[in-house]
């Protein structure tokens, strides 16, 4: 894959741009071959090629932000159940499921420290990886034709109510991090449902270094889990994040905010102006707002308590497959053992793999279903107290 750089270079004036050393982009290229960079040279000494500095910040572009507010608020289609959630049960059916996440790409290029995003596309539901014949493996090399930024760092969620990640947008940063071969990604998080109520909502995180390293592995065991100390407190560490409007943006948004007339001002020699009260009327919304915050909080856990029995189960269930799997081994070696006393043939011998038995069930669904859990209830307490401040004010 053409790095960001390279398409940076070839869009800049000629004379500001000389040769510098080709740099391989080993994972980066598509067919695995190396490629040179043209790197301008006001550049060299911020654009981090050979991701060695981690992501201080991120800086969203507002056309991105637009975009995913966008994706947010379409009428997208369910995605398949296999996608939500591996278990032996099919999940309750609740509100808080029936909330459909967008899921999307960011790509942009990494300068100084800071992630700056400068493009996005929306993902298809249930896609959760990044494979050879995936959408946004065939999205990114018709990107690449035109000579546009092609290089993914991230992707970008849509919650509710405050809500967590989840288990294929965790999944999915992992698979960016892999597959662009620069071991850093970022994940933004817009929460839709305030942005209904006019109250924007975007963070930025990054998986921390345990969760890093248990992507790298791809476990997520109970073990991998207490030696990498990964909670849901700890599963992402959150960025800083600031929003850039290029000329044009700031330009259509200054047309949607300024009147095209002066509104008439009350006045004693306009009487029929009628004049503005002296005060504001309160509105409490707490008999809409924070029923949905308790309903989503419930279903959250009746969520995570579905989780919890189905990890409890598969755990028995390993246990058990693993006294008949020991119990196998052991009588293949006696029964080996005899043949061999006997002059016989022997059974063929276990491999290491058969030998290590079921691996143990990942605990990633639950991880990120406390996360929704804490985050809701959070949100639900900040909503009950703005409701307590208006009724006593």
């Amino acid at each position: 894959m053409t790095s960001m750089a390279a398409a940076l270079a070839a869009s800049l004036p000629a004379t500001t741009v000389r040769q510098s050393a080709p740099q391989p982009t080993s994972n980066a290229v598509a067919d695995g071959q190396s490629a040179s960079a043209k790197v301008p040279q006001r550049l060299e000494g911020v654009v981090d090629v050979e991701a060695s500095r981690e992501v201080e910040s991120v800086s969203l572009n507002s056309l991105v932000f637009l975009k995913i507010m966008k994706h947010s608020t379409d009428i997208l289609p369910a995605p398949p159940s296999s996608t939500l959630q591996q278990d032996r049960n099919a999940p309750p059916p609740t509100a808080l499921s029936s909330h459909t996440d967008c899921l999307g790409v960011l790509l942009g290029l990494d300068i100084d420290g800071v992630m700056e995003v400068e493009d996005s596309f929306a993902l298809p539901g249930g896609e959760t990886g990044l494979g050879a014949n995936s959408y946004s493996t065939r999205l990114l090399n018709h990107l690449r034709e035109v000579q546009t930024p092609d290089s993914p760092i991230g992707i970008y969620l849509s919650t509710h109510n405050g809500g967590f990640a989840t288990r294929v947008s965790v999944d999915l940063l992992a698979a960016v991090e892999k597959n662009a071969g620069r071991g850093k990604a970022i994940l933004v998080i817009h929460d839709a449902s305030r942005a209904n109520g006019g109250d924007l909502s975007v963070k930025a995180f990054r998986l921390s270094e345990g969760a890093r390293d248990a992507a790298k592995k791809g476990k997520w065991d109970g073990q991998t889990l207490t030696e990498n100390g990964i909670t849901a407190s700890t599963l992402l560490t959150p960025l800083p994040i600031t929003l850039t409007s290029p000329t044009l943006i700031s330009a259509f948004l200054s047309t949607l905010s300024t009147p095209e007339t002066a509104p008439a001002q009350p006045s004693l020699a306009n009487p029929s102006v009628p004049l503005p009260p002296s005060f504001q009327s309160l509105v409490n919304p707490l008999p809409t707002s924070l029923t949905s915050y308790l309903q989503n909080t419930l279903d959250s856990l009746t969520l995570h308590s579905h989780e919890s029995n189905n990890v409890a189960f598969l755990t028995r269930q390993i246990a058990r497959e693993k006294v008949k799997h020991e119990q196998t081994i052991k009588d293949r070696e006696e029964e080996n053992a005899r043949r061999r006393k006997q002059g016989l043939s022997e059974f063929p011998s276990i491999s290491a793999e058969i030998r290590g038995g079921t691996k143990e069930p990942s605990r990633l669904e639950m991880v990120c279903l406390g996360g929704m859990v804490d985050g809701l209830a959070k949100g639900m307490g900040a909503e009950a107290g703005k409701g307590l401040v208006r009724a006593y004010l």
